[in-house]
């Protein structure tokens, strides 16, 4: 059976079961939406989407990215799912979030307008979030639309971030070797659950095509 199919059949299964576990105690209104995996609730907390990555902003894909998740929390009520580590280095929440039966973290994988990115120990749905992905870059939906087919000779990740980066990007050069991870591919770094760096970009192909693509989408 497919990742995605035997997810989906556990998923149904866990909920059927033992609804308890997933109702949660309370719900929240969206405020404010900051990127594509970034809000704000009424109550002023600011919530940081487990899993997944997306362009802050001036970067590439960024509006698109943003603009994909309005749609699905913006104005709407939430409720929010926690796993093991509740709060980043800034205080911010971190969460699974849910609008209905909507699970806004895979839905936006699925539609292609995020990238799967996996930071133990919260890891909760990191094999359903990988497989999201293959199948969204595979179907070339959202921001997989514009991926730069061609690979360099081999790509450098960040033990402690968790990025990858081009070899020749002045990041990874500055990194020390101890705290490197390499990847023969961006298949091998994508499939570990790391993230590009947005900064050198090397998942997507140049800004330049980028605006001819966005021209066409419009």
């Amino acid at each position: 059976m497919p990742v995605i199919m035997r997810y989906t059949a556990i998923v149904t299964l866990i909920f059927t079961l033992f609804p308890a576990v997933f109702c949660f105690a309370e719900s929240y209104m969206v405020t404010k939406v900051y990127s594509g995996n970034r809000i704000k609730i009424q109550d002023g907390a600011k919530v940081q989407y487990i899993g997944l990555d997306s362009p802050g902003e001036a970067r590439f894909f960024y509006d698109e990215c943003k603009k994909a998740n309005k749609n699905l929390v913006e104005k709407k009520e939430i409720s929010i799912e926690f796993d093991i580590k509740k709060r980043d280095a800034n205080k911010e929440l971190l969460g699974y979030v849910y609008v209905g039966d909507v699970f806004v973290n895979a839905q936006l994988l699925k539609n292609g307008f995020a990238i799967a990115y996996i930071q133990p120990p919260n890891q909760k749905y990191a094999e359903l979030f990988i497989a999201l992905q293959k199948e969204a870059r595979k179907q070339r939906r959202g921001i997989w639309a514009f991926e730069d087919p061609s690979d360099e000779p081999y790509y450098i990740g960040s033990k402690s971030s968790r990025k990858f980066h081009r070899p020749g990007c002045r990041i990874a050069k500055d990194m020390s070797f101890d705290k490197r991870v390499i990847f023969r591919n961006k298949d091998d770094a994508l499939n570990k659950g790391y993230a590009q760096d947005w900064r050198c970009n090397p998942l997507f192909k140049k800004r330049e095509e980028k605006k001819q693509w966005s021209n066409q989408k419009k």
